[in-house]
């Protein structure tokens, strides 16, 4: 370190030099000057400001002190260069958009000072917003995944655990979904035609297909099979990259086309010379399905539920109507048996009926006879 003063222009000026090597890797070498300073003492105070600057930049070249912001950056790298495993380019965007929204002020920190106090602080936030058990421990397994290839890397030394390892989630109890009774769902639909909202044949559609939003966005014409009376199911839309790419769970199937939904499709088909089934607004590619729905049902006097909830309402009522539920779960895509099972006990089909050998209560006749006998005495 050194300040030399100078004269330029008639004017004493300062000019100040820092240069810092790695204790750690003496071939490490940082260095800095800055000139035309004013006086002396703002000299040393910029010199000690540089110190601390290069100290830093030191750290972080030997690879101790990268911050969170750059691991985050370090890992989508990596994601998608395909090093890491099979990652859909649309998971890692979510995975890097969830870190950068939930851990907004671990950003600029150096990912080995970030301890347990901060991993309670991100829990507690994400409960403080009412988010559910099941989203926070996908943002705590994501925290953990990153933080864990920081450390496989090199990038965060001196640490072995990630900020939120260990850390209990409080249960919440389970919340039953909002979804719509089979009269209401006769309501909107009956509202929604009588009204000639432009969205009737989507929002049918969805009740008579259990198909997700991006499937029903991405239908066309060439998926329905008329003599079969089938809908293949085989590609859906995703709004954040604007494409048409494969179902969620990566397999078509076929859906099967019921009378009502046949109508609806030759009725659609004579106004719609296009390649795709269903008309696609402005709104629906935004991503604002839910709103328009939400609009629609208080405006008839509904509960308000989600776009994706018409999918729930589907499923519930074929379960309700007797629909077994490998069928049901085959139609609608689904791999996981725990979410199956969680919509056979929203539908009821287990305990349907269960209750009815319980015949304890007393007849109106029984009890009339006992009165009389007792009058009789």
């Amino acid at each position: 370190m050194a300040i030399k003063c100078y004269e330029k222009n008639g004017q004493k000026l300062y000019q100040v030099y820092v240069n810092a090597r790695s204790k750690v890797d003496p071939k490490l070498r940082v260095q800095k000057t800055v000139s035309d300073l004013k006086s002396l003492s703002l000299a040393r105070r910029e010199e000690n400001r540089i110190h601390q600057e290069l100290g830093k930049k030191l750290l972080e070249l030997e690879g101790r002190c990268d911050t969170w912001e750059s691991v985050i950056y370090r890992w989508a790298e990596e994601a998608k260069s395909g090093f890491l495993g099979t990652y859909n380019p649309a998971t890692i965007m979510d995975h890097v958009a969830s870190l950068r929204n939930w851990t907004r002020s671990w950003l600029k920190i150096p990912a080995s000072e970030l301890g347990k106090a901060h991993g309670r602080d991100l829990v507690k936030k994400m409960t403080n917003e009412e988010k559910s058990i099941s989203f926070i421990k996908k943002v705590k397994n994501t925290v953990n995944v990153i933080y864990n290839f920081g450390i496989e890397e090199g990038l965060i030394k001196g640490v072995h655990q990630s900020p939120v390892y260990g850390i209990k989630l409080h249960q919440k109890q389970e919340k039953v979904p909002d979804i719509l009774s089979l009269e209401e769902i006769k309501k909107l639909l009956h509202e929604a035609k009588r009204q000639k909202h432009p969205w009737y044949p989507i929002w049918a559609t969805a009740l008579l297909t259990g198909m997700r939003n991006g499937e029903l966005y991405a239908l066309e014409w060439d998926d329905l099979d008329f003599e079969n009376q089938i809908v293949r199911v085989s590609k859906s839309f995703n709004k954040r990259t604007n494409e048409i790419k494969s179902t969620k769970a990566g397999y078509w199937r076929n859906v099967p086309m019921s009378p009502e939904l046949n109508n609806l499709f030759v009725s659609l088909k004579s106004s719609n010379k296009g390649k795709f089934v269903l008309p696609r607004f402005r709104d629906w590619q935004r991503g604002d399905q839910s709103k328009i729905l939400k609009m629609f049902l208080v405006g008839v006097g509904l509960p308000k539920i989600k776009f994706h909830a018409l999918r729930a309402c589907f499923a519930t009522q074929l379960l309700a109507k007797g629909t077994p539920p490998a069928i049901v779960m085959k139609i609608c895509g689904w791999r996981d048996l725990k979410t199956m099972e969680f919509y056979i006990r929203v539908a009821g089909v287990d305990e349907k009926g269960a209750t009815d050998c319980l015949n304890i209560l007393p007849s109106e006749a029984e009890v009339m006879e006992n009165v009389v006998s007792l009058f009789q005495h």
